[in-house]
């Protein structure tokens, strides 16, 4: 008997593990299609834009203005920081950010990006009309775990490098929910796209 319930704890653990890894999988999967479906409608947004803005820099003509992220106050304290310390800005950007500002940041940037992104509403309608609630409210397009997707217009030393293509790109602050972290990049359409950081 003791055997027996032995047994089904170690098939209980590997179907617990099993289970866990197939959820995180599909999170991913869902991220990185939200990612594609965000560059799609911007593409789109920004095609448009760009006809009705004829004579702007390439790259930068119909990208709609955002709330910057990160947001100003962090960057100027981690940079006031870096300066008294000695440390680099860059570095300790993560660390030094106060996680309820970066949060609010993502949250205003996204919500700008989806109202502006609703001037295309066959594009949007089309692409997020089948995502649950809890993904996409109509205000604000979140990824698997809950956070903001964030657009960056163009390249930052502490998220990254646009893709050459293009003047921005977006990402998501992934499983560990904390943005400004590493494991970011793994959560960014220009990753997802195969375009190497320069």
């Amino acid at each position: 008997m003791l055997t027996t319930v032995a047994v089904l704890v170690i098939v209980l653990g590997l179907m617990v593990s099993l289970a866990r890894h197939v959820r995180e999988q599909s999170a991913q999967a869902l991220t990185k299609n939200l990612l594609r479906q965000l560059d799609v409608a911007m593409t789109e947004y920004v095609k448009r834009s760009a006809r009705l803005l004829n004579g702007m820099p390439a790259g930068k003509a119909g990208v709609p203005e955002v709330s910057p992220f990160p947001p100003p106050q962090i960057v100027a304290d981690a940079t006031a920081d870096a300066r008294t310390s000695g440390a680099s800005a860059v570095q300790d950007a993560p660390r030094k950010a106060n996680r309820p500002q970066l949060l609010q940041g993502a949250t205003e940037n996204n919500q700008d990006v989806m109202k502006a992104l609703a001037a295309e509403p066959v594009v949007v309608g089309r692409l997020f009309a089948e995502l649950p609630a809890s993904v996409y409210d109509g205000r604000i397009l979140r990824d698997a775990w809950g956070s903001p997707i964030v657009f960056m217009p163009d390249k930052h030393p502490w998220v990254g490098t646009a893709p050459r293509d293009k003047g921005y790109f977006f990402f998501s602050a992934g499983p560990d929910r904390d943005y400004l972290t590493p494991v970011d990049n793994l959560y960014s359409y220009e990753e997802i796209a195969g375009t190497p950081k320069p």
